[in-house]
């Protein structure tokens, strides 16, 4: 190749490498003293299959190759390295004619089509930036594989998020979700939705969640239940969430911490405060509130209000003949039938012994 040495413009690239595939022995020692003075790392090849191997063994940040090469061309070579990594830039140099040939036809936004001769002053810098590309880009791959790496290791589920949609599941959380791969929950064609509930409703929009939980003025408790679709019967897991911002573009990561022991323990203690162990209708104690909250609600806005009180008939009797076990399962299967009939805001509580007492809003005498 006939050109000029305009090496000593050049301050050489850190920690970057290019491959250079050239058959004539004179053009591939001229390019690779130019590429030296730019590249931590030049590796050089006659042909190309032998490129290819370099480029499978050593991953480089670019290539540059002639397009006519003896056993396989430079089109050929770029196709075939594009399946292992599709982001290396590629710059082909060739006669105008083989530029002009293969202009229509190669569909590679990696490769360059450069015709020869070339002036390396206008080539050189175009090679630098392109090879400075694909290292920040591979870097920022490194940096996504190391972040999941830790991530993986964490003993918490998480995600993440960018732009609003799921970049990542851990495995803490495919744990969770009886899952072994993101692969496996990607092929699934489901989402986190369809994990997720947020007060017994599906969490619609997990990024959206996640960031309102980071965004919160008030930084609230926020709790969400994780029911797996295949086994809706399960009890329920529940987990405590928390967000953080990531470095990137509108990149979050959720983090569930797992409290369900302690939601079913504070669970049984609210039902040991407020509901009969027996019937489990709401005890004396918890009435007392809703009789409050339901006056109360009822004279703001003016609206009806009735309370009813029954008894079983001979309970007493019951008792006495057959005994207090048989008194029982009478009285749990009467607050069970009461229950039943009741519409969603009515209240069913065990006033004392065998009474009961209804309290049913928005109901009036007639």
């Amino acid at each position: 190749m006939d050109m000029t040495d305009p090496a000593e413009h050049y301050a050489p690239g850190k920690h970057q490498s290019v491959l250079l595939a050239d058959p004539d022995a004179v053009g591939r020692a001229v390019w690779g003293r130019l590429l030296r003075a730019r590249f931590s790392l030049v590796l050089e090849a006659e042909n190309g299959v032998e490129a290819l191997a370099l480029f499978g063994r050593h991953k480089p940040d670019l290539v540059m190759a002639r397009i006519q090469m003896p056993g396989l061309d430079g089109v050929s070579m770029a196709l075939t390295a594009a399946d292992t990594d599709p982001h290396v830039p590629f710059f082909l140099l060739g006669t105008a004619r083989q530029v002009t040939q293969l202009a229509g036809a190669l569909f590679l936004p990696t490769v360059r089509l450069v015709p020869i001769p070339v002036d390396p002053v206008r080539l050189l810098p175009l090679v630098e930036d392109a090879a400075r590309v694909a290292a920040l880009r591979r870097s920022a791959g490194e940096s996504d594989r190391l972040v999941r790496f830790f991530l993986d290791a964490s003993p918490h589920p998480q995600a993440i998020f960018s732009r609003g949609r799921l970049e990542y599941v851990n495995r803490g959380l495919l744990r969770c979700m009886g899952l072994s791969s993101f692969h496996e929950f990607q092929a699934m064609g489901i989402g986190l939705s369809d994990f997720f509930q947020v007060e017994d409703a599906p969490l619609a929009d997990p990024a959206r969640f996640a960031r309102d939980v980071l965004d919160d003025p008030l930084d609230r408790e926020h709790i969400v239940s994780l029911v797996h679709p295949r086994h809706p019967g399960r009890p329920a897991h529940v987990f405590q969430a928390a967000a953080a911002r990531l470095p990137g573009a509108d990149r979050l990561m959720l983090t569930l911490t797992d409290i369900t022991e302690l939601e079913y323990e504070k669970r049984d203690l609210i039902d040991l405060a407020t509901v009969d162990p027996l019937t489990r209708a709401f005890n004396r104690r918890k009435l007392s509130e809703i009789l409050a909250d339901e006056t109360s609600r009822a004279r703001r806005y003016a609206t009806p209000l009735s309370v009813i009180l029954f008894d079983i008939d001979h309970f007493k009797r019951v008792n006495d003949t057959y005994g207090h076990d048989a008194g029982d399962v009478v009285l749990t299967e009467m607050a069970r039938l009461v229950m039943g009939l009741l519409r969603e805001n009515d209240r069913l509580a065990r006033w004392g012994g065998e009474e009961f007492l209804v309290v049913a809003p928005g109901v009036g005498l007639e």
